[in-house]
C-alpha cells in the first residue's frame, strides 16, 4: 500500500473546478468593467451622429435665411410678387391704370408694323 501513496496522483476535479471558477469570475469582471466603456463609446458615437445631423440642418437653414436676406436687400419679395401678379393686389401708394378689356392686345386682322404681309390664298 505504500506504493500507492508514492505514486503521482491524477488531477483533482474539485480543485480544477474551483480554479476554473475563479479564473472565469475574474475574466467576467474584467469584461463587465470594460463593457461600460464600450457602451459609453457607442453612446458618444450616436450623439456625434445626431449632432452632425443637427449641424447639417442648421447650415441648410442658414443658407436659406441668407438667400432670403439677399432677396430682401434686392427688393425681391416672393410673397409680394405673387400678391401683385396672381391676386392683382396693390399697395396703398401705388397708381393703378385700368384698361378696357382687349385694349392691350392687337386684333388678329391688324397688321404688325414692319412685318412682312401674309400671303393671300389663291383660288383653285
Amino acid at each position: 500500500m505504500k506504493e500507492d501513496s508514492d505514486a503521482p496522483r491524477g488531477p483533482r476535479p474539485m480543485t480544477a473546478f474551483l480554479i476554473s471558477l475563479a479564473v472565469s469570475s475574474v475574466l467576467m469582471g474584467i469584461l463587465l468593467l470594460s463593457d461600460r466603456r464600450v457602451l459609453e463609446l457607442r453612446r458618444a458615437r450616436s450623439e456625434v451622429t445626431t449632432l452632425d445631423r443637427q449641424i447639417a440642418e442648421r447650415r441648410q437653414e442658414n443658407a436659406e435665411l441668407k438667400a432670403a436676406i439677399e432677396a430682401a436687400n434686392r427688393h425681391e419679395f416672393p410673397a409680394e410678387k405673387v400678391a401683385r401678379e396672381e391676386l392683382h393686389l396693390v399697395q396703398s401708394d401705388d397708381v393703378v391704370l385700368l384698361y378696357p378689356p382687349g385694349a392691350l392686345t392687337k386684333p388678329s386682322g391688324t397688321p404688325i408694323p414692319g412685318a412682312a404681309p401674309a400671303p393671300t390664298p389663291r383660288p383653285r
